[in-house]
């Protein structure tokens, strides 16, 4: 399998089996050929002190700015995100179940059916980056981001490869983001 230069796997085939038949296997009954696999949700980084303080002073600053020219709704929406920021920091991640199955691709209970994905890429740049992207049909949620977990990512792509074409897609402004603020 070639491989690029920064680790990503490369579009090699496109290619889409024909006559897909049968009844759709849960996780546990799965054939051989497919993968199921348990990882958890986001990964979570360490938070230390500073964190919060530089954190709690941006906000802090924010939300006085806001008070002093007299914007409260401005005030209130920064209070409210610090909240939601300090909560989603503090969170744990939960494990789920997830596998490729004939159909598509499971993630708990949710199926992503292949009819109704255009592509796939592995982001894979461990060990912080270990995922499959997932483009949509839907232009609503255009992208559905998978994680690998500790998935052999050259399994999932030769799986892959038999039901969606591999093309590149580009990290979000907001993923970068995100892992660079350890968030």
């Amino acid at each position: 399998m070639e491989r690029s230069h920064n680790g990503y796997c490369t579009a090699l085939e496109k290619r889409r089996p024909f006559g897909l038949v049968g009844s759709s296997p849960t996780l546990s009954a799965m054939p051989k050929n497919h993968l199921k696999w348990t990882a958890p949700e986001f990964i979570q980084y360490h938070k230390n002190k500073s964190w919060f303080v530089v954190s709690g002073l941006i906000a802090g600053g924010l939300f006085l700015w806001a008070v002093m020219t007299k914007n409260i709704l401005f005030a209130l929406l920064i209070g409210l995100s610090y909240f939601s920021i300090i909560t989603y920091a503090l969170k744990k991640p939960r494990q789920i179940n997830l596998g490729i199955i004939p159909q598509g691709i499971k993630i708990n209970k949710t199926l992503y059916e292949f009819d109704n994905l255009k592509s796939f890429w592995i982001f894979y740049k461990p060990p912080e980056v270990k995922e499959i992207s997932l483009r949509s049909k839907k232009t609503i949620m255009p992208y559905v981001k998978i994680p690998l977990g500790e998935q052999n990512p050259v399994k999932v792509r030769q799986t892959l490869l038999k039901y969606l074409p591999e093309r590149k897609h580009k990290e979000s402004m907001i993923d970068n983001l995100a892992r660079s603020l350890r968030f």
